[in-house]
């Protein structure tokens, strides 16, 4: 018995002897300085140290690093209070950090961690995790839920549960933290023919080398000076050549051959036709002339360029398939061309000035300088509200068609049942993700507004429209009742807001549609309302809207010259901040002029109802792609897709407002 508790005593002491020495085989993690005294740090969850200012205190800390002085509780909450002794640093969780100090965090714990095309590269067991780490723990700090470390495993198949230190995990592109998402990623390789160039961005005076897609981060972009990665960490890259929009394929045309190398030759865009802004003659590829039919103006093709995408599409604003056909025609014939399927390069092509867009009009003339006066004049109205965390904006989300009207349909894809899809991801993105208040005009009375993961989505012939008492669309007659209601609708929600004292710039409205147009165009377009293309009174008649109380209490509405300039300078400004964010997500975007403010079609200029008639003075609607164009009706049945449809929307709403 004694001979047993000797040796018990003697194990125990082993134990004890050999306990610190087992905890010092994997050390604590020790925080990583990063600049200006803040530290890094992993414990248990990411944080990053910084220092506590004299004055200002908690609100101080919550306004620098994360934008809102409103975050200040929960800082503090994440603290331990100190008993006898100031704080000299503060903890502040990820979580609620800016962008550029949660990259500047990841980056100092994780340096040789890598963005990369198909999400985010994590090399497992560097230092910062003590030479250890569990897929719950990589699931909390790049995806932020534990509960996506089954959806990493199976996103890594041929790794085992517990990966040798050194191992490349892969996180998915769609699993990623929006913050992690927005890091600047590898430069796209270089084309056939085509010299690399570092980074492969355009030297001063070169044309990029893609359709109006940036290649180039802004000085804003790029952060401050000496910062490893960009200050807003925004992916600033082209579309791949076989996802660009392939200028002259469809039915109606072949291009012309290529330019050596196999690339197509891109139009000679500048950074002010790309904004949208007045084209200074020196820019302008037109050069004008008269004949007996009257003025015209004259552009030469380029290899690779045909005339149905590279000159109407391009110079006269039209998209859709019959009214491009038309043109093209039209244009052939005045040009003298008998074969538009073998137009010679540099082949002069007369474009009836008529048929214009106002910003490729002779600089001289009197309709050129009163567009950009007007241009000049809604760019001095910005949005002066600024929160990061979204507090106080209000969000009226309109997802187009629902009810009988099944929208545009094309490739065994309908244009109502997926654009209320991605309008409910936006709306479960504000509500979990930021501060910002949601309102719909539509509802699916079945579905509610939960996402649907799937391909095949259900037609929502139950949706309504939400006004007092619901709408329900029950002949076809009644499509123009639908779509006035929902203006009365988001009106009576702004003037409401306005009785509560909501700011009017914390109020964005935002219809989202899915287009049909010319086959081969490609990407999402972005349509505000033109001043130009609106009355200054308007009203709907008929017996049928005086059921509604949005009707009855205010059927006419009225804006003045400088509110509806003001309307078109805001929303041209959220519409350059959704256009930025979806390509940095690698969302294509429309090849030319993708933010307009006017539809052209049939010969005939306007401004789709829900924004001719909006009091809401930033409103957008959305036109996330073109069902008639296979690849696009296939991307959008993609419920991965939608989701980032939703997340680009709430980045550019979160830049609008940062």
């Amino acid at each position: 018995m004694r001979r047993s508790m000797a040796w018990l005593l003697v194990s125990l002491a082993v134990l004890m002897m050999a306990l610190p020495w087992s905890r010092a085989a994997v050390p604590r993690p020790q925080p990583v300085p990063t600049r200006d005294g803040r530290r890094a740090c992993l414990e248990g969850a990411i944080f990053l140290r910084v220092p506590m200012p004299r004055r200002g205190g908690f609100a101080w800390v919550a306004r620098r690093y994360t934008g809102d002085h409103e975050n200040a509780a929960a800082i503090e909450r994440f603290n331990p209070k100190p008993r006898h002794r100031r704080l000299t640093e503060v903890r502040v969780p990820l979580d609620l950090l800016l962008p550029a100090y949660r990259a500047e965090a990841l980056k100092a714990l994780f340096p040789k961690d890598r963005r990369t095309s198909g999400g985010w590269e994590h090399v497992w067991g560097q230092p910062s995790t003590g030479g250890r780490e569990t897929w719950t723990e990589a699931a909390a700090w790049f995806t932020g839920s534990v509960r996506n470390a089954g959806s990493l495993r199976h996103a890594n198949p041929k790794l085992p549960a517990h990966p040798r230190l050194g191992t490349d995990v892969l996180i998915p592109e769609g699993l990623l933290l929006d913050n992690l998402r927005s890091i600047k990623g590898p430069p796209p390789p270089p084309g056939p023919g085509l010299p690399p160039t570092p980074h492969q961005q355009p030297a001063a005076g070169e044309k990029p080398p893609a359709p109006p897609q940036p290649t180039v981060p802004s000085a804003e972009e790029k952060g401050a000076a000496g910062a490893t990665l960009p200050e807003t960490l925004k992916i600033i890259s082209p579309p791949t050549p076989e996802e660009q929009t392939s200028p002259g394929s469809g039915p109606a045309v072949q291009s012309p051959p290529a330019a050596p190398g196999g690339e197509p030759a891109q139009p000679p865009e500048t950074a002010a036709s790309q904004a949208g802004g007045p084209v200074p003659p020196a820019a302008s590829p037109l050069t004008y002339g008269r004949d007996s039919q009257g003025p015209y103006a004259v552009y030469r093709l380029r290899a690779g360029e045909a005339l149905y995408s590279s000159v109407v599409v391009r110079f006269t604003g039209n998209v859709n398939a019959e009214d491009v056909n038309a043109m093209a025609l039209a244009i052939a014939k005045r040009s003298g061309i008998e074969h538009v399927t073998g137009i010679p390069v540099g082949y002069p092509v007369k474009i009836p000035l008529d048929d214009l867009l106002p910003q490729y009009l002779p600089p001289g003339s009197s309709q050129y300088q009163a567009w950009a006066k007007q241009q000049a004049e809604a760019a001095r109205f910005t949005n002066t509200y600024k929160n990061a965390a979204l507090d106080g904006v209000v969000v009226i989300l309109d997802p187009g068609h629902g009810g009988l009207d099944r929208g545009a349909m094309a490739n065994n894809v309908w244009e109502d049942s997926y654009v209320y899809d991605i309008a409910c991801r936006i709306h479960e993105g504000l509500e979990r993700r930021t501060k910002a208040r949601v309102l719909m005009t539509l509802l699916d009375p079945q579905l509610g507004y939960r996402p649907q993961d799937k391909e095949r989505l259900t037609p929502n012939t139950g949706a309504v429209i939400l006004t007092h008492p619901w709408f329900h669309q029950t002949t076809d007659r009644e499509t123009h009742v639908e779509v006035n209601l929902r203006w009365y609708l988001a009106n009576h929600y702004f003037l409401r807001l306005q009785k509560e004292g909501v700011d009017p710039h914390r109020v964005v409205f935002t219809s989202i549609h899915a287009d049909s147009l010319y086959p081969s165009l490609r990407g999402s377009m972005f349509y505000i309302p033109g001043a130009a293309y609106r009355s200054r009174r308007w009203l709907s008649s008929g017996s049928l809207y005086r059921d509604f109380e949005e009707y009855r209490k205010q059927p006419v509405y009225r804006l003045s010259d400088r509110e509806m300039v003001r309307s078109e300078g805001l929303s041209q400004e959220f519409a350059e901040d959704l256009e930025k964010s979806f390509s940095a997500d690698g969302l294509l975007l429309h090849p030319y002029d993708p933010t307009r403010d006017h539809v052209v079609r049939g010969h005939r200029s306007w401004v789709p109802a829900v924004l001719r008639n909006t009091i809401v003075p930033c409103a957008v609607l959305i036109e996330v792609c073109n069902l008639n164009n296979p690849k696009d009706a296939k991307l959008i049945a993609d419920p991965a897709y939608r989701q980032k449809i939703a997340d680009a929307y709430i980045q550019a709403l979160i830049k609008y407002y940062s």
